[in-house]
């Protein structure tokens, strides 16, 4: 059977403005970076500011700049394909959807995290059991895969609950930059650190790594809601607009959720894998052993409603990383068997099955072999280094295809903000073993992986004109 032609697709496009906003903040903001950017203390505002000025507004400049052109299902796969054509189109998609793989991967690793935060010290054993972590990963992505084969019917309201979990811990967070829940006048909460300063940093090799990061992966992913234009209604003009609402709370949860963890963890002591469930957990902890602790509850059921937000976040991966094999199919190069769509829910049941199970296959991957901390940043940094390429690539666009002049300016310095950050994400900023190992397997497992990538593409083009 020949592949379904994009413009006779039956996706459905239960997509609007308000549902994209939403999902936007939920695919950019990340909770572990902010974990990352107290590790600067109280100068993570300037890096803040220098990110969003160098990063996070030239991405939503070439958002605009690329679906203004291009609002076709596939976002950024669709846009390079138009611009360089299909083999570039399918690389970029390629090292998406390994970054996605990589990413969703450690959701029994940051799930297990914040249990032990959420139901107490008699749950701390749950960050180092192999078997919890992999039967949560088993569950969570079967959670996941249901939610994605009945489509954005239902996937939409998932986002918008993970959306409205994030927002309201995020004012909790707020609220724990004034009031500590168990301090009193004989005993005032005396923080680590100043949560906020407004001077310069001091500028080492680390600092830099640590800004590069916080840039990077924090600040990247306006583009992502772009993947399903096809299931949006007047595509061009939401995206658009969604990426520049989002924007500005995007950057203002990030600061205040960084904020918030100085006040009560040390800087070199942030848990990376769950600092917000560390700060709930270290904020509302230490009351009364008598009667029953509100605080407490509150603090620990913020935790566990974030994991929930957690589930809700990676479903929206899954989903889009599902639509690239669609699309890729559409072009010739994957087999058309993964663009069958469901007759009734629309959603290309197939490649969503390829998808989650490639993800626990990552997800048991990433559990084996190092310290929790280690193979938390050895998935982060593998899968990074591949977005940077995809990155790379959409900053490219606009230097080819006849952009002004200020948008090629806005280009060229996420260009190179995204180049930093793929040279720094060989650094590790948290013991490991070996750093020399610890590169060779980034650099390594990203060259083998592209030159699959490669294979795939010779193998479903060959023969072909």
């Amino acid at each position: 059977m020949d592949p379904v032609a994009p413009a006779n697709h039956e996706l459905k496009r239960e997509l609007r403005l308000w549902d994209l906003v939403p999902m936007q903040i939920l695919l950019v903001v990340g909770i572990t970076w902010a974990g990352i950017a107290a590790r600067q203390g109280g100068t993570h505002v300037f890096f803040w500011v220098v990110a969003v000025l160098t990063l996070f507004i030239p991405t939503a400049a070439v958002v605009m700049f690329c679906v203004r052109l291009w609002p076709e299902e596939g976002g950024v796969y669709s846009w390079t394909r138009n611009a360089f054509g299909p083999f570039a189109g399918f690389m970029s998609g390629w090292n998406f959807a390994l970054w996605a793989l990589l990413t969703v991967s450690n959701i029994g690793i940051i799930t297990a995290t914040s249990l032990s935060y959420g139901l107490g010290p008699s749950a701390a054993w749950m960050t180092d059991s192999h078997a919890l972590v992999v039967w949560l990963s088993a569950g969570l992505f079967g959670l996941i895969l249901i939610i994605n084969l009945f489509g954005f019917g239902i996937g939409k309201w998932v986002s918008h609950f993970g959306t409205a979990v994030m927002v309201l811990v995020t004012f909790l967070l707020i609220l724990l930059l004034f009031f500590h829940p168990h301090a009193t006048a004989a005993h005032p909460h005396v923080s680590p650190q100043k949560p906020f300063l407004f001077g310069l940093p001091l500028l080492t090799l680390l600092s830099l790594n640590l800004f590069s990061k916080i840039s990077f992966n924090a600040l990247t992913g306006l583009e992502q809601v772009a993947v399903f234009a096809g299931e949006t209604k007047d595509p061009a003009r939401a995206i658009l607009r969604s990426a520049w609402i989002a924007a500005p709370l995007i950057v203002l949860i990030y600061v205040l959720m960084t904020g918030s963890i100085l006040t009560y963890i040390p800087m070199d002591q942030v848990d990376l894998t769950g600092p917000v469930p560390q700060i709930l957990s270290a904020a509302f902890s230490g009351g009364s052993s008598s009667g029953l602790d509100v605080g407490l509850l509150l603090g620990r059921g913020a935790i566990l409603a974030l994991a929930v937000a957690l589930v809700a976040q990676y479903a929206v991966i899954v989903a889009e990383t599902s639509r690239l094999p669609l699309v890729a199919g559409w072009d010739g190069i994957l087999p058309a068997w993964f663009t069958r769509l469901h007759p009734r829910w629309g959603t290309p049941t197939r490649a969503i099955v390829v998808i989650v199970g490639a993800s626990m296959v990552a997800a048991l991957l990433a559990t084996s072999g190092a310290g929790k901390q280690e193979a938390f940043q050895l998935i982060v940094t593998s899968g990074n280094l591949l977005y940077g390429v995809y990155y790379l690539m959409m900053f490219a666009i606009p230097l080819f295809v006849g952009a002004r002049f200020w948008m090629k300016v806005a280009a060229v310095s996420g260009f190179l903000v995204s180049l930093l950050a793929m040279g720094f994400n060989l650094v590790p900023i948290v013991a490991v073993a070996n750093a020399w190992v610890f590169a060779g397997k980034v650099v390594g497992a990203a060259l083998f992986l592209n030159l699959v990538g490669m294979g795939v593409y010779w193998r479903g083009t060959r023969g072909r004109g």
